[in-house]
């Protein structure tokens, strides 16, 4: 089976979206996933990160850069 390179997946799997995550964000989502004892979802929406438990408790981690579609970036004229 012939490996393929790294940027290939890449292109194959565009960035739909990105997340900055700070120090105080990193020990708020650590928190929530030792206080649950169970894993933690986390879902990536347009207004921000949220954690969500199994029981639906749910925690705001912080806010997300949404990459544009490929239909909504401009292009040159």
């Amino acid at each position: 089976m012939k490996m393929r390179s790294p940027t290939a997946a890449l292109s194959e799997n565009p960035l739909r979206a990105s997340a900055k995550l700070d120090a105080g964000m990193v020990q708020m989502l650590s928190m929530m996933v030792d206080d649950a004892e169970q894993p933690v979802t986390l879902e990536l929406r347009d207004f921000g990160i949220w954690a969500v438990t199994e029981e639906g408790v749910r925690m705001f981690i912080g806010s997300m850069e949404k990459r544009p579609a490929e239909r909504d970036t401009p292009r040159a004229s």
